[in-house]
């Protein structure tokens, strides 16, 4: 804001009519020039001296600090403005992601569904508990849990390694013996 802005602003100021959007920029240029400011003071004290003379209020008795007070008001009008605006934006930005991600969900939900469908079509009943349902429990057993348990019964625990290991190495030393002997027994015999 320039000095002949700030300046025209003046009045407004003292009437609290400064429009909203240049309040920050006053506000800003008030306490950054010192000649706008003393020009400031003086019109505030003549002006808020004589409305109050003029409706009778008590005077008072420090014109400066009723002029920073003003001041520092309409900073923290502008503040929270713009906290609102913010906060408007972030509310709106949150809606905004939330059904971004609603729809994310529903077209990620049709696209399984229709994967799934695809899969049942192409593969026919074959796989589906509905066509199955009779011949996975004959006699009250469950074939799959069957499978399952002999399928668990089958898998070798780390210390049968090593015991199948140890024998291994015995049963090599034995098969070694006999290739010798055998060589042994050619080897005399020719």
């Amino acid at each position: 804001m320039t000095h002949l802005e700030a300046q025209s602003y003046i009045m407004p100021f003292i009437e609290k009519k400064v429009p909203h959007d240049k309040q920050g920029d006053f506000v800003l240029h008030m306490k950054n020039c010192k000649k706008c400011h003393d020009e400031l003071e003086i019109y505030y004290t003549l002006m808020v001296g004589m409305r109050q003379l003029d409706n009778n209020e008590a005077m008072s008795t420090d014109f400066s600090k009723d002029l920073e007070r003003d001041l520092r008001s309409m900073s923290h009008g502008v503040r929270n403005r713009k906290g609102f605006k913010i906060s408007a934006f972030s509310i709106f930005l949150t809606i905004a992601i939330f059904l971004g991600s609603a729809v994310y969900a529903g077209i990620l939900a049709r696209i399984y569904s229709f994967e799934q469908s695809t899969k049942a079509s192409e593969q026919g009943n074959y796989y589906f508990h509905d066509s199955l349902g009779e011949t996975m429990y004959i006699e009250d057993i469950d074939n799959i849990q069957q499978s399952n348990k002999i399928s668990v019964e089958k898998q070798i625990s780390d210390y049968q390694r090593i015991d199948g290991y140890i024998r291994l190495e015995k049963d090599y030393q034995s098969i070694v013996n006999i290739g010798e002997e055998y060589l042994d027994e050619e080897a005399a015999t020719d």
